[in-house]
């Protein structure tokens, strides 16, 4: 039988998000009702919203404890320059075959690309392990996930087993509407929900709200979704980031919430938040 190793924490990091949940659990730290990690890791696609990073710089000036920025690329950009080729980043676009009019969605992988594996280089780093070395079998690191207790589908264990998930709005029964009340009681900005400008998993309340509140990010996005078009390898399939395959700019968009929450289905359980 295999002897149980007894593992000691070397780290506490909060993958930070900027959004509501990560906002108020990392916010929470500086209020005495969570304790004090070591750091915060902001995981940059290098497409988020204005809004988003003015409140990733509110954040770094008010924790009493590092944020590192970490960054693997630009996702706009990187998509647009491998148009066409192998390198394509995959994102959960929309799809619609041209012939059949059969529609469907791409399986995706940038959030594994854009957010987990730069935040777990820089535990690496920080922990002092270098490139192609092993984690010490005895060691793991507390990273805290800021998942509410209405998300709760969206909790995932780490996929290392040196990295072990935590997520103390579940621990502390806070839902987001519980965040959102936590940060008014303690007088602190509100943030909004953090995603990438062009994230197919915007529901039609946010698009609405970024069409009428954001004119110069929606007309962003509309551009992008013009351009994602002919990204495909093959010629006979089209991509959108709107569920009813549609150009964004002529997309009706619905003023009830009634939509899932297409970030419950999301990999890991990072983005969103």
């Amino acid at each position: 039988m295999e002897n149980k190793i007894d593992r000691k924490k070397v780290l506490t990091v909060i993958s930070l998000g900027a959004g509501v949940q990560s906002s108020t659990m990392a916010l929470m730290t500086g209020t005495g009702d969570l304790p004090v990690p070591d750091c915060a890791i902001f995981a940059d696609t290098g497409y988020e919203s204005k809004s988003c990073y003015a409140y990733l710089e509110f954040l770094k000036k008010v924790l009493p404890y590092p944020v590192y920025v970490v960054k693997f690329g630009n996702i706009k950009d990187d998509m647009l320059k491998a148009r066409g080729t192998t390198d394509f980043v995959v994102a959960p676009f929309y799809t619609q075959e041209t012939i059949t009019g059969k529609k469907g969605m791409i399986l995706r992988q940038c959030t594994n690309q854009y957010k987990i594996q730069p935040i777990k280089q820089k535990i690496r780093e920080l922990c002092g392990i270098k490139k192609g070395k092993h984690f010490p079998k005895d060691q793991y690191v507390e990273q805290w996930i800021g998942i509410s207790k209405d998300e709760i589908g969206r909790m995932k264990p780490a996929r290392d087993p040196y990295i072990k998930n935590r997520h103390p709005l579940i621990e502390a029964n806070m839902s987001r509407q519980d965040c959102i009340n936590w940060l008014k009681k303690n007088e602190f900005p509100l943030p909004e929900k953090s995603a990438c400008i062009c994230c197919p998993f915007h529901d039609d309340k946010y698009w609405d709200f970024m069409k009428k509140e954001r004119p110069s990010e929606f007309a962003d996005a509309v551009e992008f979704d013009k351009e994602i078009r002919t990204i495909s390898r093959n010629k006979n399939i089209k991509n959108y980031t709107h569920k009813s395959c549609k150009p964004l700019d002529e997309v009706e968009f619905s003023k009830e919430d009634n939509q899932l929450d297409m970030f419950e289905n999301e990999c890991e359980g990072m983005c969103g938040l």
